[in-house]
């Protein structure tokens, strides 16, 4: 079953009018009822109903490594933040709490996590992963509040938590916001699964959409997918990363105020943007690695008007441009015959352009040479679609369906990339 942390924003404002100050027992270091424990933690005292254990014990371990992270996200030092201290409640009989008053009644129903103040809640999982990520997730809410002292749109509040929740853990260091390698890392997780799911039906948002999110939005739990590959995106775009890192440092507001601030830093880019998100989408997978897949057009692309023009691309890199812009109904011969190795174990595989039949990636050959046709999208689109990739081969005659500048990479899964070598000379002739 795909989960979110189900994290109600539309309620906080509400509760802040209503009730100010939720207190519990057992806060601020006082005596607990019986039944309940705690662990010490630097920022975080652990509350739980459940047998103190080894993972258990190494929560608060993993909140206090996720702190200095945190400081370098936002632009904090540690000094600034000493005092800061939150208690993380981990819930296996939520009921148990709720007679305890370690459970405000007042508060929503919440089915993973909750944030509020200076307390966060996280209802057990069935693993370990996703407990720790339920509180990774609900601790970057928390510190987020706490610098901003408000919540800022919930696309940015959710994909935030979402990307800083996601994270590696090796019994001693903590790496957050991370693409993970293998769902099996990851178990409960889900995002990219529902994200190529809902591309596959059709039925996947526009980015635009997304940074319209309402605070209601989140009661779907594919609005947690759409908001972190957002974050993602925005985050790593060469076209949009340095605005987004501008935008952090900007005040939050609970309204659209600060996405209208990245809109307009990004005019001028918004329509190439689109389809760079279109395409970023379509090879987006575990173990995607954003310093070689981040699709993004030339600066200045020119025209096919030569009769062939040779261009390369390296094999350990996803789409590349061409700097050549071809018009529909263009006819061309698109041919290379160079060689390239796709992978070093148990020794060099050396490939052409048709890539090798030992091995199949989308139906095609792996390392098989491939085209796709990508242009701005001028008027924002109803939904989010992956470009069609082409298969060419040593060499192809055909006639374009669409206008726009020509792509090309090998036929490889994205964490596949790393250990490739070579460069692929490739000649695009135009047919009269």
């Amino acid at each position: 079953m795909y989960k979110s942390s189900a994290i109600l924003i539309g309620t906080f404002w509400a509760l802040a009018a209503f009730f100010p100050c939720l207190v519990c027992p057992g806060q601020d270091g006082t005596r607990l009822p019986p039944g309940f424990e705690r662990i010490h933690g630097q920022y975080v005292d652990l509350i739980t109903d459940m047998p103190i254990d080894d993972r258990l014990r190494e929560l608060p371990r993993i909140f206090d490594a996720a702190v200095p992270q945190w400081c370098e996200a936002f632009g904090m030092k540690q000094s600034e933040i000493s005092a800061w201290h939150v208690d993380a409640y981990i819930m296996r009989a939520r009921e148990r709490f709720l007679q305890a008053g370690l459970l405000p009644g007042e508060l929503p129903q919440f089915p993973y996590g909750f944030h509020w103040g200076n307390r966060i809640w996280v209802s057990e999982q069935d693993t370990d992963y996703y407990n720790r990520h339920l509180l990774l997730h609900e601790g970057t809410h928390w510190f987020m509040n706490r610098k901003y002292l408000n919540y800022g749109p919930p696309w940015l509040m959710e994909g935030m938590a979402e990307w800083y929740g996601t994270h590696y853990w090796d019994g001693e260091s903590l790496q957050m916001g991370i693409i993970p390698k293998d769902k099996h890392d990851v178990p409960g997780w889900g995002r990219i699964s529902l994200i190529q799911d809902q591309l596959d039906q059709g039925i996947a948002p526009s980015l635009e959409t997304i940074l319209r999110y309402d605070k209601r939005a989140h009661q779907q739990a594919e609005a947690y997918a759409w908001s972190w590959a957002a974050v993602f995106f925005l985050m790593h775009h060469p076209d949009s990363q340095a605005a987004f890192r501008e935008m952090l440092k900007q005040p939050m507001k609970d309204d659209n105020s600060l996405t209208s601030w990245l809109f307009r830093r990004l005019r001028t880019k918004w329509s190439a943007m689109r389809s760079e998100w279109n395409a970023t989408l379509g090879e987006l997978e575990y173990g995607f690695d954003p310093s070689r897949n981040m699709f993004a057009f030339s600066s200045q692309p020119k025209r096919l008007e030569k009769p062939a023009v040779t261009v390369s691309i390296a094999a350990n890199q996803g789409w590349q441009a061409s700097g050549l812009v071809v018009s529909a109904g263009k006819r061309l011969h698109v041919q290379s015959s160079s060689m390239y190795v796709i992978g070093q174990l148990p020794k060099p595989w050396t490939c052409s352009a048709e890539g090798v039949t030992l091995e199949y990636y989308r139906g095609e050959p792996l390392g098989k040479l491939m085209m796709t046709v990508a242009a701005p999208i001028v008027q924002e689109p109803d939904l989010s679609e992956p470009l069609d990739r082409i298969a060419i081969g040593g060499e192809r005659s055909l006639t374009l369906g669409d206008t726009g500048e020509l792509f090309f990479r090998i036929n490889e899964d994205s964490q596949g990339l790393s250990d490739n070598s070579g460069t692929i000379d490739i000649t695009i002739t135009a047919v009269p």
